[in-house]
């Protein structure tokens, strides 16, 4: 069995936040796709199928943007 979806919603403002963060598509995607140590080594984009792993990636793009790396 698989794992409910989360609307499309809910992902695409983690998505612009991100092209935000980066400035671009391309380096957003490139972030998005690549596996990361905060993230336990997964890439964020595997975080996007849950609400925790949405709000992770959030509060992460958001501390990139403030430059807060704590």
């Amino acid at each position: 069995m698989t794992a409910p979806q989360l609307p499309l919603t809910r992902i695409v403002p983690v998505i612009v936040h991100a092209v935000g963060v980066f400035g671009d598509e391309h380096k957003a995607s490139h972030w998005l796709s690549t596996p990361l140590p905060v993230f336990g080594g997964r890439a964020p984009s595997e975080l996007l199928e849950t609400e925790d792993g949405i709000r992770l990636v959030e509060q992460t793009l958001t501390r990139i943007e403030h430059n807060v790396f704590s």
